[in-house]
């Protein structure tokens, strides 16, 4: 009777403590953990890309005048010095032989001579006459000294004559060079190679000078990464990347940087790097965007943990189901892990998940990151 008793006594308290045993494990929290492990350790620099065109052309007019003629069509591919549009020059061609005539009518001018030169050859003689009577006694000095100033009278004005004679003609040749270079400048040309974007003047228009009539953009692109700075200090040219494109899925393609630009965006305050990637030309479509790393030195067999396991400096390690808090020296920085020089050894567990639900000495399941 009494062993019946003890069992029937010993039983409930069994039931309850297995219970009690159960809710306690149960309430343990899990938390997603992830080993220590070694590889390659790179102290890379994240930045954001763009593809641009390398040169993007307004077309404009210089001069006011109608269209006459338009050889470009939207889309359509032009080369360097191809003619786009012509204006109507027939009003200017009309000046430039008005010019061409002027010129013709002042050098006929010139050659045939001034009436000044006949002028002069009759102040000349009379010079000589009075020059002669002087010597012979018929006449006074002041007569020679009058007939000289008179010949350096019509001498003089012979100068100014032919100065102005000059200066006409260099002015009316002037005047045809400017028409013809504006003539010149009434057939528009393409100032790159590239593809014609917009067109805003169309055959028959009348625009005004200065007014856009076309945008062209050339074939070449340009890799653009914007960094911010922080990550800035320290890029070189020639240092490796990996630039991956939204536009183009499940690919990464290698590149290097052209050129650095170490002038701050005045309103992000980001600066922007150049990249030479290895792709082809024609899958380079201006305006793709993406995400690029770029490596300033690697370190091999590194032991590393990913980074949203580091808070302040420190982390958060389960050992024996008990989380204890230990400070890290970190090493170099990528996008997705960090180099732990000091406070870890190879396969310390370490948590990488809400971390901020966790306390040193706290009790927990663990449950290893795939």
């Amino acid at each position: 009777m009494k062993i019946g008793l003890v069992f029937k006594v010993l039983i409930p308290i069994a039931v309850v403590l297995a219970a009690g045993v159960y809710i306690l494990n149960e309430s343990v929290p899990t938390a997603l953990v992830v080993k220590t492990e070694r590889r390659l350790a790179v102290n890379a620099v994240p930045g954001s890309v763009s593809v641009l065109a390398e040169k993007e052309m307004f077309i404009k007019g210089e001069h006011s005048g109608r269209i006459a003629v338009s050889k470009i069509e939207k889309g359509g591919v032009v080369s360097f010095d191809d003619v786009l549009m012509e204006l109507d020059t027939g009003d200017l061609d009309l000046l430039i032989e008005k010019a061409d005539n002027d010129i013709a009518s002042a050098n006929r001018r010139i050659e045939i001579g001034s009436a000044l030169h006949i002028d002069l050859d009759v102040k000349r003689d009379l010079l000589s006459d009075v020059e002669y009577r002087f010597s012979r006694g018929g006449l006074r000095e002041i007569d020679v000294t009058n007939a000289k100033r008179a010949v350096k009278k019509v001498e003089d004005d012979i100068a100014r004559s032919d100065l102005q004679n000059e200066s006409l003609l260099l002015d009316l040749e002037n005047r045809l060079k400017s028409l013809n270079r504006q003539k010149e400048q009434m057939t528009i040309k393409s100032p790159i190679d590239g593809i014609v974007t917009e067109i805003d003047a169309h055959e028959g228009d009348l625009i005004a000078g200065g007014s856009t009539l076309a945008k062209v953009v050339s074939l070449t692109r340009m890799v653009e990464v914007k960094v911010s700075e922080e990550y800035f200090v320290g890029l070189r040219v020639g240092m490796p990347a990996r630039v991956a494109f939204l536009g183009i899925e499940n690919e990464r393609f290698d590149a290097k940087i052209e050129r650095v630009i170490p002038v701050a965006d005045a309103q992000t305050q980001r600066f922007t790097v150049l990249l030479d990637v290895d792709i082809a030309e024609d899958r380079l479509d201006s305006g793709l965007t993406g995400d690029v790393t770029i490596t300033l030195d690697e370190h091999e067999n590194a032991l590393q943990i990913p980074r949203q396991a580091l808070v302040n400096n420190a982390v958060l390690v389960v050992e024996n189901e008990i989380v204890s808090r230990k400070p890290v020296r970190v090493g170099y920085k990528s996008v997705t892990m960090l180099e732990i020089l000091e406070g870890l050894g190879d396969d310390d567990v370490v948590i990488i998940e809400d971390l901020h639900l966790f306390e040193e000495g706290d009790r927990v399941k663990v449950l290893y990151r795939d």
